[in-house]
């Protein structure tokens, strides 16, 4: 069973991605649970959190943090980023960091939507794969 942290915040992009992650996890018949949480900050809680479930054997984040106008865009993209690393060199079961970082929207769309860069597919695969890899560890 894989979890899957997706955050709402830019909701039609991490739908996007959601779907083509779940499509690809059904299609390997894998199963797994989706938590939703407000924004990509609360990733990094909910993630930690689950990481005390013997139940999950991977952990896929996804998320969307569009560069705007403020600073805000570093912070939250430094927040996630290093919170899940460090949850990830602690961790025993593999996590996916599933977060778009990406300069404006039509960026975001286009990893989330397109056939050549479905990052949620790809996500998909490498959580298969990585837990693959840490089961011969």
């Amino acid at each position: 069973m894989i979890a899957i942290v997706k955050s709402n915040f830019n909701q039609p992009i991490t739908d996007a991605l959601l779907a083509s992650c779940k499509q690809t996890l059904e299609s390997n018949g894998v199963d797994y649970k989706v938590f939703e949480v407000p924004g990509a900050i609360e990733t990094v809680g909910t993630s930690k959190r689950l990481l005390s479930s013997p139940v999950y054997k991977a952990i896929i984040v996804i998320g969307a943090v569009i560069k705007g106008d403020t600073d805000h865009y570093d912070y939250v993209c430094s927040f996630v980023t290093q919170g899940l690393t460090i949850l990830s060199t602690q961790s025993d079961i593999p996590i996916i960091f599933g977060i778009l970082t990406t300069q404006n929207e039509e960026q975001a769309l286009d990893r989330a939507l397109s056939d050549r860069m479905n990052k949620g597919k790809e996500f998909a695969e490498t959580a298969i794969e990585m837990i693959g890899i840490y089961h011969q560890l």
